[in-house]
């Protein structure tokens, strides 16, 4: 941390405009962590973005599909499902499906998005979770969920970019002409994590986070019900927000909630 102090210092920018970030790897990814929290922020009048990194080209079992055609098509499933939840505002990196790597090129084109937003929370993959692998002897019919390498690369990406860059007046200084001034982001949440600590209550948006999975036909076909599957797993992380917390609720969406900053009036509380 340098002097803050120093003639010609930049200030850097605390107050936050958008409520939440939300930034998935895939189209999609967002939806299944996310859209119930969205819709409920959403529903409260805060101001909601959500930021997709990859193509998404190769989210499909058909080899002879356009790259291109798939890209477009699922851009649009996204920006249907966003406007089924209430998302105000989505972004597209487009970085290959399936090579996402932690590059200058991806943490600088973040740095540019949060500063442009400056959403209060940033909601990503937790990048340290490489698997999800029940006990095979205490269910030994279920089996391994290997996370996607672009879930772990889009964690470390964030990560990488909210510090130091984001914050950092001397980082990608040429952001400062499009006036693009450093941000403070106040919280991080991080979603699929075995170290969840802080449980939304979805009960009131279930159902608008199902609709809004079912925008997604090139992923589960025209004739997708998703609101039994979504509501099992809304109650399978209420009864975790029970379990962990004594918390009472009927669907819930779960993050390891991180504090990056704390504004004086908050902490005088």
């Amino acid at each position: 941390m340098a002097d803050r102090k120093a003639p010609g210092a930049l200030q850097v920018e605390k107050t936050p405009d958008y409520e939440a970030m939300m930034i998935g790897a895939h189209p999609d990814d967002d939806d299944f962590a996310t859209a119930g929290t969205s819709a409920l922020w959403a529903k409260q009048g805060k101001k909601i973005v959500w930021v997709v990194m990859t193509d998404g080209a190769e989210g499909s079992e058909v080899p002879s599909l356009v790259d291109t055609d798939l890209m477009l098509t699922r851009e649009q499933e996204q920006r249907m499902a966003c406007e089924t939840l209430g998302v105000q505002a989505v972004e597209f990196l487009r970085f290959p499906d399936g090579h996402l790597t932690n590059s200058e090129a991806a943490r600088k084109a973040l740095v540019r998005l949060i500063r442009k937003y400056r959403p209060r929370v940033v909601i990503t993959h937790d990048p340290t979770q490489h698997f999800f692998a029940p006990d095979p002897y205490e269910k030994p019919d279920d089996t391994a969920y290997l996370n996607h390498p672009d879930h772990r690369a889009t964690g470390n990406i964030v990560l990488d970019a909210i510090f130091p860059a984001v914050g950092n007046p001397r980082a990608y200084r040429e952001l400062l002409a499009e006036g693009l001034p450093p941000y403070q982001v106040h919280e991080l949440y991080l979603f699929f994590s075995d170290n969840d600590n802080t449980y939304i209550d979805i009960s009131e948006t279930i159902e608008l986070k199902a609709r809004g999975l079912q925008c997604h036909v090139t992923q589960f076909g025209p004739e997708a019900n998703m609101l039994d599957m979504i509501k099992r797993w809304g109650e399978e992380t209420a009864k975790g927000a029970k379990e962990k917390k004594g918390l009472e609720m009927q669907y819930a969406e779960a993050f390891r909630r991180i504090k990056l900053y704390v504004p004086k009036e908050e902490n005088k509380e």
